[in-house]
């Protein structure tokens, strides 16, 4: 039987994955083989075409029940469902734009009890429910797209190639694997990001959109992982490519 995920992020066996419906059908087949289902978010209009697919511009997850949408989701089947399977979706007070930074307040990230975000720009309501929870580290950082540089290994591990967010982590005690920017497709963009191409699925597993050899780091990234006790899981044979990430809403 599955329930909610409660440590964001940080699923022990994820069985529910809310990815955008773009990239839904590439992805749908070897995440079944791996026993895990997709939950699709609509495209989102408000924001630019070239990143409408990417879930982390619209739903954020702090852990358990409750989950941050986007305005545009009000109503839709998406909302429906979640309501229908006991979730407690709430709409921020935000207005996105296709234009940086009005298209990156739900784009935090949370990895348990830490969140890493944008002060100013990351909405208030997610801010709040970390800055209020007890233990919670709140790691700010000046890039806006705080949850696409940031792909949580566990709660005391990260790897991100966005200097201020190594830097901040570091003083908060997490391990960091600093790798270099790009070699990670974005289509329209010179690159993408670490935590949008990379995703926990399990207690032990990572899973990459692509395949890593063409990242420079490939060896530093899979040392990492061997290093934590994870396993790296390579979805399809393609370059890693950015899909605004995927958020493990439900585990056994």
């Amino acid at each position: 039987m599955s329930s909610f995920v409660q440590r964001a992020g940080l699923p022990e066996q994820g069985k529910l994955l809310i990815i955008g419906e773009k990239y839904a059908e590439k992805l749908k087949k070897p995440l079944e083989k791996l026993g895990i289902s997709i939950l699709s978010v609509p495209d989102n209009p408000c924001v630019d075409e070239r990143l409408s697919g990417h879930a982390d511009l619209s739903v954020f997850h702090g852990g358990g029940k409750r989950l941050y949408l986007a305005p545009y989701l009000q109503g839709t089947g998406f909302h429906r469902w979640l309501e229908e399977w006991a979730a407690e979706p709430v709409f921020p007070a935000i207005e996105q734009g296709r234009l940086y930074p009005k298209d990156a307040q739900l784009n935090a990230r949370a990895a348990g009890d830490t969140l890493f975000y944008a002060g100013g720009i990351t909405a208030e309501e997610i801010v709040n429910i970390f800055t209020n929870k007890k233990g919670a580290r709140l790691i700010d950082s000046r890039q806006g797209y705080a949850g696409c540089s940031v792909c949580a290994v566990d709660e005391d591990s990260v790897i991100t190639s966005d200097p201020g967010i190594a830097c901040n982590a570091e003083k908060n005690g997490l391990d960091v694997l600093r790798i270099a920017p790009g070699a990670i497709d974005l289509p329209g963009f010179s690159h993408g990001f670490i935590g949008g191409a990379a995703f926990r699925l399990s207690r032990d597993t990572l899973a990459f959109t692509g395949r890593l050899d063409g990242h420079p780091d490939r060896e530093a990234i899979l040392d990492f992982l061997d290093r934590k006790g994870f396993q790296a899981v390579f979805l399809t044979s393609e370059s890693l490519f950015d899909i605004g990430g995927a958020i493990p809403l439900t585990e056994a």
